[in-house]
């Protein structure tokens, strides 16, 4: 699963079916994206450092790296955090 492409030195998030600008991305996209990652049992694909480097603006580059950062951690632990849940909240058959 790619959760950012890079093309000509310009940076989009993928959020669904959508492409979208990191000065355009909103809570509810950035929300949408974690869900995907938590949900799916696709490996997550962050771009490198030198994929990041080829974005020309440099706050977008910061903002992406940040995102791209917690994106990151969150995609390393969503198997811990799926096991806390589970614990914490068992199903409960009825």
């Amino acid at each position: 699963m790619q959760v950012l492409i890079v093309n000509s030195g310009k940076a989009n998030f993928v959020v669904g079916e959508k492409n979208v600008e990191p000065e355009n991305l909103s809570r509810d996209d950035l929300l949408m994206i974690l869900n995907t990652i938590y949900e799916s049992e696709e490996d997550v694909t962050i771009p490198s450092i030198e994929e990041l480097e080829e974005i020309r603006n440099p706050i977008e580059k910061e903002i992406v790296q940040q995102i791209i950062q917690k994106i990151s951690d969150f995609s390393n632990n969503v198997e811990n955090i799926r096991q806390e849940v589970q614990a914490q909240f068992p199903v409960i058959d009825d």
